[in-house]
C-alpha cells in the first residue's frame, strides 16, 4: 500500500502529461467545447461545494455544450492538501471585496464552540456562516472567474497550436478504417 502510494506522488507528472497531451489534444472535439470544459473544471474547482462540483461541470459543460470529461478533473486542484490556501485566497478575496474586516483568532475560537440548544446553535452557524461562507463564496467566484479566464485562452491556443503543427487541421483525423468516415 505504502509503496503504491509512493509511486503514484512520484508519478504525478507523468499521468498529468498523458491527461495534456493525450486525453486532450488527441480528443474528437474541436478547441473551444475543449478549453470550454477545462475553464469550467478550473472555475468550479474554487466553488466551495464539496462532492458535488463535478455534477456542477458536467452540468454546465452540457449546458453549454463544452467537453464534460477534460473538465471533471479538474475540480481535484481542491483537494485536503490544497484547500486550506486555496479558500483562505478566496476568504480574502471576499472581505476585500465586501469591506469587511478579517475576523480575529477569538472568533474563530468562538466558532469552535457553538452555544448548547438548537436554536441557539442554528442561529450561532447562521451567523458564522453568513460571516465567513458569504466572503468565501463571493472570493470564489471572482477568484474561480480569474482563473477559468486564462485557462480558456491558454488551453484554446495549445490545441489550436498542437493540432495545426500535428495534423495541419484541428480537428484530430479518422482512423482509415473507420466506418464513420466518408
Amino acid at each position: 500500500m505504502h509503496r503504491r502510494l509512493v509511486h503514484q506522488i512520484q508519478n504525478w507528472p507523468g499521468r498529468v502529461r498523458r491527461f495534456i497531451v493525450h486525453d486532450l489534444m488527441h480528443a474528437d472535439d474541436p478547441p473551444h467545447p475543449l478549453a470550454l470544459g477545462v475553464a469550467l473544471g478550473i472555475f468550479f474547482a474554487f466553488i466551495p461545494f464539496f462532492g458535488i462540483q463535478m455534477v456542477f461541470v458536467v452540468l454546465f459543460a452540457w449546458l453549454l455544450k463544452a467537453n464534460k470529461l477534460v473538465g471533471a478533473p479538474l475540480v481535484w486542484l481542491t483537494n485536503p492538501a490544497t484547500i486550506v490556501p486555496i479558500y483562505y485566497l478566496c476568504y480574502r478575496v471576499g472581505i476585500g471585496i465586501l469591506g469587511q474586516p478579517s475576523i480575529g483568532r477569538e472568533r474563530w475560537a468562538q466558532l469552535a464552540e457553538p452555544p448548547a440548544g438548537w436554536a441557539a446553535a442554528t442561529s450561532f452557524y447562521w451567523g458564522g456562516l453568513y460571516e465567513i461562507g458569504m466572503p468565501i463564496l463571493l472570493g470564489s467566484v471572482v477568484v474561480g472567474f480569474a482563473a477559468a479566464c486564462p485557462a480558456y485562452l491558454i488551453t484554446y491556443r495549445l490545441i489550436c497550436f498542437y493540432r495545426m503543427r500535428r495534423w495541419g487541421q484541428l480537428i484530430p483525423p479518422q482512423p482509415a478504417d473507420d466506418p464513420a468516415r466518408p
